[in-house]
């Protein structure tokens, strides 16, 4: 018996089409939502009007598979009437009917900022031409880079509201991976920043679990504040090492560092594993400077990343079960910059 359920509403359509097409997005959009959620969370449909099932006909399903909280997810995009006033009353008139029960209403999909790039994409569909008959200028390495974080710039302003140095860090990220959405993910605990900093200005090692990342990773910039920069599984390449049946060797190799990673910089932009054998060395009494920990994928990421943020240690992350190398690289290398920038100053 599942403690929650979920309806994602959308506003529904009488037209010939809609009946076929309605239920089939948002039966779509339902599996699609469900095959990220926790297991046993139950996960339906539901249209405002003309299509069914109704707000009602959807909690009541829910009702009877037992559920004691049902979320219900509006998939519109402005907060008109129907946020503001129809979808409330509703919902006061369920919790008459089931008085027992409990009712949340997220907020709607709203103007979140990766719907630029979908309507970038519909328009591309319809109008190839635009793109095929540009002219590309040419440009230096120098210029591109300025002019894409000039555009990142204009995608976060004003909707992200941190600090200039978290903001210059997430403006990394979204350039290095190309999704703007990845702003909106990415976590940092109160001191990450300024412990990273101290890390990098003290020549605290840097430590990574795949190749990938280390070799991403400035070594010039590192190397002028003497970080050592060392890949785990590297280190532990060609020994004969032991390894589980229920462990993966990134873990090993992860654990193999052991208190090494005291005051080091440990970097996590692949392997789930790592980061869980990480976290074990934590609660063990190790205490890195700061885990850059985004691991990417649908097994044991999004659940490690959750791990990290409960754990009284300074880290970034990317919650969900986006990261990857390209993201946790980009993140380390803007820290190397803010240090490397605040030295020159002071110079």
């Amino acid at each position: 018996m599942s403690e929650t359920g979920i309806i994602i509403l959308a506003h529904g359509s009488r037209g010939a089409r809609g009946i076929v097409e309605v239920p089939e997005a948002l039966r779509g959009v339902t599996e699609g939502v469900k095959s990220l959620l926790p297991p046993g969370v139950e996960v339906t449909w539901a249209a405002l009007q003309f299509n069914h099932p109704s707000l009602e006909e959807a909690s009541g399903f829910l009702v009877t598979k037992g559920v004691h909280r049902i979320i219900i997810m509006p998939y519109f995009l402005f907060p008109g009437r129907h946020i503001t006033e129809d979808i409330p009353q509703l919902i006061e008139r369920l919790k008459s009917s089931y008085p027992d029960k409990k009712f949340i209403m997220t907020n709607p999909v709203g103007l979140e900022i990766h719907l630029i790039n979908q309507v970038l994409r519909c328009i591309e569909e319809a109008a190839p031409e635009l793109w095929f008959n540009a002219r590309v200028p040419s440009l230096s390495p120098e210029a591109i880079e300025q002019k894409s974080l000039d555009i990142v710039e204009k995608l976060l302003s004003p909707a992200l509201d941190i600090s200039e140095d978290k903001r210059l860090v997430v403006k990394r990220i979204v350039h290095a991976s190309g999704d703007p959405q990845l702003a909106f993910l990415v976590r940092f605990s109160p001191s990450a920043v300024s412990d990273g900093l101290n890390a990098v200005v003290k020549g605290s090692p840097i430590f990574t679990d795949v190749n990938m990342v280390a070799a991403g990773i400035n070594r010039h910039v590192a190397e002028a504040f003497k970080c050592s920069i060392s890949c785990a599984l590297e280190e532990v390449h060609g020994q004969r090492q032991r390894v589980g049946q229920n462990t993966t060797r990134a873990a090993a190799a992860m654990r193999h560092l052991g208190k090494r990673l005291n005051g080091a910089i440990a970097v996590i932009g692949n392997a789930p594993t790592a980061l869980m054998a990480l976290l074990d060395l934590i609660d063990s009494g190790i205490k890195p400077a700061l885990v850059v920990g985004m691991p990417v994928g649908f097994v044991q990421a999004k659940e490690s990343k959750e791990e990290l943020m409960k754990r009284k240690v300074p880290y970034v992350t990317v919650i969900g079960t986006r990261g990857g190398s390209a993201v946790a690289v980009a993140t380390v290398n803007a820290l190397l910059r803010i240090a490397a920038e605040r030295n020159d100053r002071k110079g």
